[in-house]
């Protein structure tokens, strides 16, 4: 079983996933985002596969696309009646943040806070609880199956207190397939902490973690995070993992223009 989860919509978006994995997996120009399908360059992408995942989805991912593209793109979905929701993107060669990354992993967890057993079950009951922790932080959640995903194609780090409540948690995994200049990208996510442990530093040190494993168990060569260009908090802690904003990549969903935001 999968695990879908979450909201009727999200789950039948999680459900084409699913479905449409291999089909992602050797199509030029499409990616896995998890939740819904994309393309990360819609140049190679076949114009009537976008169609057909808008009429059918309505929903499209448009991740690590350029100025150039968007600018070329974006007014046209928009004139279709879709609104284009952006995030920052934030990028770093795994060689190049290394050192940081280590010093910030020598500090060890806070009292009482613990890592989770990885992941086994796509619909168990950890997994359950992660998928509601994502949730109730305001993230569409992913399915059981991409969450339970081990290495060296995928990574979720959970830690919880010493009642075995969830307070923060991660998620790293290859969205990008081999015609993409981006295949050996891992995507940093679903960084989330309970309200009750924000500002304690564990957000950073579950990004932290979640950059150690994506280059010593997946093997990327690179690593990249989204943020909103509000997020303040968000943008402070990826920096300070030595990831540094992508100027010259854009990241956006495209959804009905009367919808709400699809996730923060």
């Amino acid at each position: 079983m999968a695990g879908y989860f979450g909201t009727q919509r999200q789950q039948l978006l999680q459900e084409r996933t699913h479905t449409f994995r291999d089909w992602m997996a050797e199509t030029p120009g499409i990616y896995n985002a998890g939740r819904f399908i994309g393309t990360d360059d819609p140049d190679r992408a076949v114009w009537s596969d976008l169609e057909t995942i808008l009429d059918r989805d309505g929903i499209l991912g448009l991740r690590m696309v350029t100025r150039d593209q968007a600018s070329r793109f974006f007014p046209g979905l928009e004139a279709r009646g879709y609104r284009i929701d952006t995030w920052d993107i934030f990028t770093a060669a795994v060689a190049d943040i290394a050192d940081r990354v280590a010093s910030i992993l020598s500090s060890s967890l806070p009292a009482g806070v613990r890592a989770c057993p990885p992941l086994s079950e796509p619909e168990g009951d950890d997994t359950r609880r992660l998928q509601q922790f994502l949730a109730d932080n305001g993230m569409a959640p992913f399915s059981g199956t991409m969450l339970a995903g081990t290495p060296p194609v995928a990574r979720t780090i959970a830690l919880e207190n010493a009642d075995g409540a969830i307070v923060a948690c991660g998620h790293a995994y290859f969205p990008h397939n081999r015609h993409s200049r981006f295949s050996r990208y891992a995507w940093i996510g679903l960084i989330a902490v309970a309200a009750s442990q924000r500002g304690s530093g564990l957000g950073r040190l579950v990004n932290a973690m979640l950059l150690d494993a994506a280059a010593r168990e997946l093997g990327a060569d690179h690593v990249y995070e989204l943020v909103g260009a509000t997020n303040i908090a968000s943008r402070r802690m990826v920096e300070s993992c030595g990831l540094r904003i992508a100027g010259d990549l854009v990241c956006g969903v495209a959804t009905p223009a009367q919808e709400d935001r699809f996730t923060r």
